[in-house]
């Protein structure tokens, strides 16, 4: 690879014998360290803060969550967070705690009324909680042929 040549204009990374590596405007690689140091610390506080909030129930409970919505999990967990620095959570979430704090995140208030949707030609209802019923169109399911 010696014979390979950048277009004009380009540097090399900085690699083993790169001379100031973080001197062109990027972080150099001790702060980059010592950033990842920090992020790693404040995760692994974020998880035992988490911990010792939680019931062991709601605890598996946002443990499975985080397997299929990890999005849905890091936003309950950041809500979690910022509740217990602020004081609002006295004691252990229980489960049932968990599940409204997750319906308030899944499913922010909105102005639309509660009352189940159906859309044109009642096809597809909609019964709130994420719960949503899609029939498929089939020609022969046609209202013109029912007798």
């Amino acid at each position: 690879m010696s014979g390979f040549q950048l277009p004009q204009g380009f540097k090399p990374a900085s690699g083993p014998g790169g001379p100031g590596g973080g001197s062109n405007g990027g972080p150099s690689p001790e702060e980059r360290e010592a950033a990842e140091a920090r992020q790693r610390q404040g995760e692994e506080m974020k998880r035992n803060m988490i911990a010792a909030m939680l019931e062991p129930s709601a605890r598996e409970r946002l443990s499975r969550i985080s397997l299929t919505r990890p999005q849905l999990a890091a936003q309950v967990e950041d809500l979690l967070v910022r509740m217990g620095q602020q004081g609002q959570i006295r004691g252990q979430v229980t489960d049932e705690a968990l599940k409204g704090l997750l319906e308030q995140v899944s499913n922010p208030p909105s102005s639309k009324s509660s009352t189940p949707a159906v859309s044109a030609g009642g096809r597809t209802k909609s019964l709130g909680g994420g719960i949503t019923i899609q029939r498929k169109r089939d020609d022969s399911d046609s209202d013109e042929y029912d007798l």
